[in-house]
């Protein structure tokens, strides 16, 4: 492989990761990586996003505080209906952050939007010297790409076992058309038929090749991004306000000052493999009776959670943490790495589903590469992929 065709699969496999990437947030309802908006708010000074364009979306825990100016992705309770909204803030108040997309003559709290929390802000839109890092129209492939999914989803609600896909299930999809890939590719290695040129073909067939190493790549990353968004997603601090009083009171979170309420703490688990929850108090006047819960497919372990009411009246908030892993690792090992920081633990789970998928590949295919031509025009996969790619952008 010569280098300018090193360099244009460099660039296809970029973007195919990018697409997807979105492609998985949008479905999730969490930008992973990237984001884009939808509609025309943004298409002003000084962010100048026009709908299909993409921007780098940085989780609120990495960004840190929210300040005035941030360009944020908040879980809209009334704009549109509901759902992902990415604007501006443009003022904070004590019920929460004021926030007006840039092109909007008014605030969203002018309207039906009441203050946005913190708890709803799922992303900040990563900024360099003041400006949005803007990606051009790349959210257009995403909204294509939706579009055929949604369409193959209503072609498979009928067939058996693939619920998950008619369902919109982006992630047990992406799962199963990764592990289909990884089967393809063994079975074509078993029967001989990637179709590896002979020496004196090889010069004139080398641009029907597709790398399989790229073959690789698609196949780690359908298998490890939902993995990874399975584990970050349901991840991070639930808040709970509770008001200590006089008197008792039949509300859960009316607590008589100086005393206490029990909750039962749930964690179930809908996939197919084990997972490990990890509850933690994650503010003064919480304690958790056992902090790690382990549940197997269909099942649902619980808790105790006890909060406290402090003697002075008043509105407080306590907060427990919550961190979801699936099992790829022993338990004992997956709470240490937990102790050390939650990212260690999942950054380890992704190695040895990188590691286990890329060995099973490489010693059972190996990395010669595929070819995958059209009878009827001598055009490559890569190629094709990569002229399709152009004019969608």
């Amino acid at each position: 492989m010569n280098l300018r065709s090193a360099a244009g699969s460099t660039v296809t496999a970029v973007l195919v990761v990018l697409v997807v990437v979105m492609l998985v947030g949008q479905q999730l309802g969490q930008p992973i990586v990237l984001g884009f908006v939808l509609t025309g708010s943004m298409n002003a000074e000084p962010a100048n996003m026009a709908p299909g364009d993409g921007f780098v979306a940085v989780p609120p825990a990495i960004a840190g505080d929210i300040d005035e100016g941030d360009v944020v992705t908040f879980e809209a309770q009334q704009l549109q209906g509901g759902g992902l909204t990415t604007h501006r803030v443009v003022g904070e108040t004590e019920q929460g952050y004021i926030t007006r997309g840039d092109a909007n003559p008014f605030t969203d709290q002018d309207g039906p939007e009441p203050p946005v929390q913190e708890s709803q802000i799922v992303a900040v839109a990563l900024e360099v010297g003041g400006d949005v890092v803007v990606i051009p129209r790349i959210g257009q492939v995403v909204l294509l790409l939706q579009g055929g999914f949604s369409a193959a989803a209503s072609a498979l609600s009928g067939i058996p076992g693939l619920g998950g896909i008619a369902d919109g299930n982006a992630g047990s999809s992406m799962v199963f058309v990764g592990l289909g890939l990884l089967a393809y590719s063994l079975v074509a290695e078993m029967v001989g038929g990637r179709g590896r040129p002979g020496r004196d073909d090889r010069s004139r067939d080398r641009r029907g090749e597709t790398s399989a190493v790229l073959v690789l790549i698609a196949i780690l990353l359908l298998i490890t991004v939902p993995a990874t968004a399975s584990m970050v997603i349901p991840s991070g601090t639930n808040d709970i306000t509770i008001v200590s009083s006089q008197t008792p009171s039949s509300s859960p979170t009316v607590i008589e000052r100086g005393g206490s309420v029990e909750y039962t703490y749930n964690f179930s688990n809908d996939g197919f493999i084990p997972r490990i929850a990890t509850v933690d108090a994650a503010s003064t006047g919480v304690d958790v009776a056992q902090s790690s819960l382990v549940a197997r497919r269909g099942e649902t372990a619980s808790t105790t959670v006890t909060i406290h009411a402090p003697e002075e009246t008043g509105a407080y908030v306590r907060s427990v943490s919550e961190w979801q892993y699936v099992q790829f690792l022993p338990a004992p090992v997956i709470l240490s790495l937990h102790d050390i920081h939650p990212f260690v633990a999942v950054a380890a789970i992704d190695a040895v589903i990188l590691v286990v998928v890329t060995t099973v590949y490489v010693l059972a295919v190996g990395l010669e590469p595929f070819r995958f031509r059209d009878r009827d025009r001598d055009v490559t996969f890569v190629d094709g992929l990569r002229r399709r790619i152009r004019k969608w952008l």
